[in-house]
């Protein structure tokens, strides 16, 4: 009979339950996810009473999905404008990535470029906070907290294919 030593057991056991439980993400790298999660902390009412957090809202699973779907110059685009977003803080005399500064910093930084010349800056800054409050405001979970009844007729939600393509993905599902 073959053994297994405990520390062994529990490293595998660790790395299975990792396999199972790593959502996918097909447009966005390891370090997008961190990059675009801290700018979402910061710029949505998450922590306000009533109001769902990013994973009730899916706004990374959305977004992802979203930008999986568009067109590469669109993709590359946002691509560049996370990593600008993510190295900014180093020309305005932080030493730190975005990710990396505390919640308090984040929005003290992003208060401080609000007022920016830089047209780049106001369009990096502007763009983001504008496709992840579309993904978080569009999110049923929100409605009831802004008072938004929703869509007159309350019609069943119909999902295009590319939604369902991207469905079949996460699940693993050959299409």
């Amino acid at each position: 009979m073959y053994s297994i030593s405990r520390k062994s057991f529990l490293a595998l056991l660790l790395f299975c339950a990792g396999i199972k439980s790593k959502i996918k993400y097909f447009y966005f790298s390891d370090s997008e996810i961190k990059t675009v999660t801290k700018f979402s902390e910061v710029v949505l009412p998450i922590e306000e009473p009533g109001m769902p957090n990013l994973e009730e809202a899916s706004v990374m699973r959305r977004l992802d999905e979203e930008l999986y779907f568009v067109a590469d110059e669109i993709q590359e685009d946002f691509h560049s404008a996370v990593m600008v977003l993510e190295y900014l803080p180093f020309f305005y005399g932080k030493f730190r990535c975005f990710s990396n500064l505390e919640k308090a910093e984040r929005i003290q930084f992003l208060e401080s470029i609000s007022e920016t010349e830089s047209d780049t800056v106001r369009a990096v800054v502007g763009n983001l906070k504008l496709l992840v409050f579309l993904v978080y405001y569009g999110h049923k979970s929100t409605w009831d907290s802004i008072s938004y009844p929703g869509p007159f007729a309350n019609p069943p939600e119909k999902w295009s294919e590319a939604r369902l393509h991207y469905q079949h993905l996460r699940k693993g599902d050959s299409v």
